[in-house]
């Protein structure tokens, strides 16, 4: 299933490089990406097959590596946010995002457009959003339940018993990308003001966390505008920071992987890879530090699935596992040498 929504622009837009496969070669590769992402429906497999030929391998296989670090954290939703996207429409959407736009024209021709493939009409002027909205306003839905995700550094803090506040400041917001029909705008210039309240108890379980400066506060809650404090206030019901919530996500996958009762050699190995991995990770900045986890992760998932099909004699795919493999390493090997980890 391929995603025709508007992808990711990027400034490292690949040229097309002359394709050294054959044919043959080309369509058994095709095959090979389209059934690791579970693209087996003669289209997909084309469109692959023309990304090869077009962009080269290395492209297609830089893709794929992208694709598996972000499935290891989880995938990505689609832009109206109702679905998981599938890992062939990952795939698709970040190739498009960052290839040349007049190849993509004669791979993806549908891109921008309705599902009908007619044109789809511009959308409202960022700058012209006001009049309607306005008028909208006087007929106004009612909101059922809201929730929020936010994540940053936390400000100084005052607590009052069991309370805990901060504030959070997001500043100068650079749009990211959205879907056509979504009004898009370069920055948008000023501040807005989050009120955090959060329990002692959930503090606590994050104060030692965010000690390392490259680390995240992430809090879930329920928000509302806050007239008296000209901002919006967060109480919170979940809070936890970014490389804590790795840290889980690691260990429950690690525990799902094998049910036996681990020795203290095991634990022994995991104690020094956890203070390998927060070596690596201190330092750097929160971006950077995010993606090296994702590609970490997915390089640990393909090592794992490497060896699964060399136990149970799987011929088919391990070559291109290995590829991807030495892919997800290299980009990891460039991360770490520009920040001399």
């Amino acid at each position: 299933m391929t995603s025709d929504d508007r992808a990711v622009s990027s400034d490292e837009t690949p040229q097309a490089e002359k394709a050294t496969l054959s044919p043959d070669q080309i369509k058994g590769a095709a095959a090979q990406f389209g059934d690791a992402l579970g693209e087996t429906s003669p289209k997909p497999v084309a469109q692959i097959g023309q990304l090869i030929e077009k962009c080269g391998l290395p492209f297609v296989e830089k893709i794929m590596a992208e694709t598996e670090a972000i499935e290891a954290e989880g995938g990505l939703l689609t832009h109206d946010r109702k679905r998981r996207r599938s890992k062939g429409g990952v795939f698709f959407y970040l190739a498009k995002g960052q290839m040349d736009a007049g190849l993509r024209a004669q791979i993806f021709p549908n891109f921008g457009k309705g599902g009908d493939g007619t044109i789809a009409p511009p959308g409202i002027e960022w700058d012209k959003r006001i009049e309607p909205m306005n008028t909208l306003r006087r007929d106004a839905g009612q909101i059922s339940g809201l929730t929020v995700t936010l994540s940053g550094r936390p400000g100084k803090l005052h607590i009052d018993g069991s309370s805990v506040m901060t504030v959070i400041e997001q500043r100068q917001v650079k749009a990211p990308p959205y879907p056509k029909g979504v009004p898009h705008f370069d920055t948008v210039d000023g501040v807005t003001s989050y009120y955090i309240f959060m329990s002692l108890r959930h503090w606590k379980r994050v104060e030692k966390a965010l000690e390392d400066e490259s680390d995240l506060l992430v809090v879930e809650g329920s928000a509302v505008y806050d007239a008296k404090l000209e901002g919006i206030t967060v109480l919170s019901t979940r809070v936890s920071t970014k490389k804590l919530d790795y840290q889980k996500r690691k260990a429950k996958t690690l525990g799902a992987q094998s049910s036996a009762t681990p020795t203290a050699k095991d634990e022994s190995v995991e104690r020094e890879a956890s203070a390998t991995d927060e070596r690596e990770l201190s330092g750097l900045p929160p971006e950077e530090a995010e993606k090296l986890q994702q590609l970490q992760k997915a390089a640990d998932n393909l090592r794992q699935k490497l060896a699964a099909m060399e136990e149970g004699g799987q011929e088919s795919g391990q070559k291109m596992t290995r590829r991807l493999l030495k892919q997800t390493e290299k980009q990891i090997a460039t991360l770490k040498h520009r920040y001399n980890r």
